[in-house]
């Protein structure tokens, strides 16, 4: 009779040490983080400042940003806080942080510049630890003045690079040249970079400066758009809008100090699983994007710097709020 009732308790012993390593597997692996979004649009808007995007109180120039701001977050306090240069910006967002950059010839570019990453990219880590195919992480941009790709890591690197497309001339051919794409792959994860704000500030034309900013808003308004019309995107994508420096403080033609107007650029993410209507005082940095990426699609930056934005996130199904 002992016996029979010490098996018993090796046994109840047994499966309740089992359900433990269960649930603590559970706690930490990326599908239990339940979230809705299964895409992530990225849209980067090169070289606006704060004062002409969402910092403006009367947001004569982004309209939609507005509204869209208004059904989602913003981050209050979002910075650039080391090189206030594109060189560097756009990488440590994709990167999560800042990343050191080779410059490669003839390296499948026809013999022009080719940018890397030392560190792995938002991309590659997306692709390699969810097993995806190129045609689904997608990066659509104009062309510039070099070639940028992903890192050349011994660990990720060109095997997880995504599918880009480069070569238009302007944002609104960035855009329709890209759609094509999304409608035929449906890809989970889009970058859309969009270049010409910069462009044209440094023009020193506030006019032309002024009419990049308007037409990259209506950009960001029609990629909502799209995404709420298409049955594969629809409540299910969270878009989320950032720069990758702004301009100086009293002379919006160039950049590249650590004044305010260079350093403070703007957060606007909307989606299903974004709270509605928060303005979010936690400072953030452009290298907190990748994260938060990684967070609502189930996959780890590992090695960036920065962390998940959850403060702007609602509670993922099944999370309790003490793990978060």
């Amino acid at each position: 009779m002992k016996t029979k009732r010490a098996a018993r308790r090796r046994s109840g012993s047994m499966v309740w040490a089992c359900l433990v390593v269960v649930l603590a597997l559970g706690a930490s692996a990326p599908w239990a983080q339940a979230y809705q979004t299964e895409h992530v649009f990225l849209v980067i808007i090169d070289g606006l400042r704060y004062s002409e995007g969402l910092g403006d109180p009367d947001f004569r120039f982004v309209p939609r940003m507005h509204e869209l701001a208004l059904q989602g977050a913003v981050v209050d306090t979002f910075l650039n806080d080391r090189f206030t240069y594109t060189a560097r910006g756009i990488p440590a967002i994709w990167c999560g942080a800042w990343s050191e950059l080779r410059t490669v010839s003839n390296f499948g570019c026809g013999g022009g510049k080719l940018v890397s990453c030392e560190l792995p990219t938002v991309f590659e880590y997306y692709r390699k630890q969810l097993g995806r195919p190129e045609e689904d992480c997608i990066v659509a941009q104009c062309e510039v003045d070099y070639v940028w790709r992903g890192s050349l890591d011994s660990l990720y690197g060109p095997d997880y690079w995504p599918l880009y497309q480069t070569g238009e001339a302007s944002d609104v051919a960035v855009w329709e040249n890209a759609k094509p794409l999304l409608v035929a792959n449906h890809p989970s994860f889009f970058l859309l970079y969009l270049e010409r704000v910069d462009h044209f500030a440094h023009s020193g034309s506030w006019a032309y400066y002024t009419r990049a900013v308007q037409i990259a808003d209506s950009l960001v308004g029609v990629v909502w758009d799209f995404i709420q019309s298409d049955s594969v995107y629809a409540g299910k994508t969270t878009l989320m809008v950032t720069n990758d420096h702004g301009r100086h403080t009293e002379d919006f033609k160039t950049h590249g100090d650590d004044c305010d107007g260079c350093r403070r650029v703007q957060m606007l993410a909307v989606g299903p699983d974004v709270r509605r209507g928060l303005v979010s005082s936690t400072p953030r940095t452009i290298c907190d994007v990748a994260p938060t990426i990684a967070e609502l699609m189930g996959f780890k930056a590992d090695r960036s710097t920065g962390s998940a934005m959850r403060e702007i996130l609602t509670e993922p199904a099944g999370s309790p709020t003490e793990s978060r």
